[in-house]
């Protein structure tokens, strides 16, 4: 965990009295920001077809705001029927026991089939430029390299493709990369959450609300202020 503090000195206050005399107050205020990176909420983590996954519990009883990062990947090339995978940002009043956790927001990943581009080559870190067969991902797409070290896996944006070549991302892979199928269909959501009021903060991994479900793969993140 890592602290970072932001320090805003506001000009000082001045009044206009009844003859536009200016007058200046001798107290400055300061504002005082402190944005800690927590540790993962949840680090990447399979979840079976049909099973709910829960992150880890944040403790929010002295923070003001929270930005929750959620990373969801498919883990199947096939799609999804009724319903893609929800992901749900819950709250407690309380500071312990499970009965007044409350859904304060919710996402559903897309449901449709990936395009599973086969990597022809081991790629190293920071390569941008990935080999791979005849099946390439289209312009814009997110590619999640699952890797046999679930923890070494990551998310690419997709920037530029050659057909039948390689396809290139935005930016270098943190990991090497192996040979083998990779899934689209990545998705990043993001929402900041005012929690002054609140207690407790986790994420719940539905991935039982469609009529077939399908393997996926998250992470949960949170950045919080005080």
């Amino acid at each position: 965990m890592s602290d970072t503090t932001f320090t805003t000195v506001l000009p000082a206050l001045k009044a206009i009295d009844n003859k536009d005399t200016p007058q200046t107050y001798s107290m400055a205020m300061v504002e005082h920001l402190i944005k800690t990176i927590e540790t993962e909420l949840k680090a990447i983590t399979e979840v079976a077809a049909g099973v709910q996954s829960v992150s880890s519990i944040l403790d929010v009883s002295a923070k003001k705001k929270v930005t929750i990062l959620i990373d969801h990947a498919k883990d199947n090339a096939l799609a999804s029927v009724g319903q893609g995978t929800e992901y749900v940002i819950q709250v407690s009043e309380k500071a312990a026991g499970n009965d007044t956790w409350r859904s304060l927001a919710a996402f559903t990943a897309a449901m449709t089939v990936p395009v599973a581009p086969v990597c022809s080559a081991i790629e190293p870190i920071g390569e941008t430029v990935i080999a791979c067969g005849a099946v390439v991902p289209a312009v814009g797409d997110i590619v999640f390299f699952k890797n046999t070290t679930l923890l070494l896996s990551e998310w690419a944006n997709v920037i530029a493709v050659t057909p039948a070549t390689n396809f290139t991302i935005e930016s270098g892979l943190t990991n090497a990369s192996e040979i083998k199928t990779y899934y689209t269909q990545g998705e990043h959501f993001v929402l900041t959450v005012d929690v002054e009021a609140v207690t407790r903060l986790r994420v719940v991994c539905n991935n039982t609300k469609g009529t077939t479900n399908r393997a996926v793969v998250y992470r949960v993140a949170a950045i919080t202020a005080r």
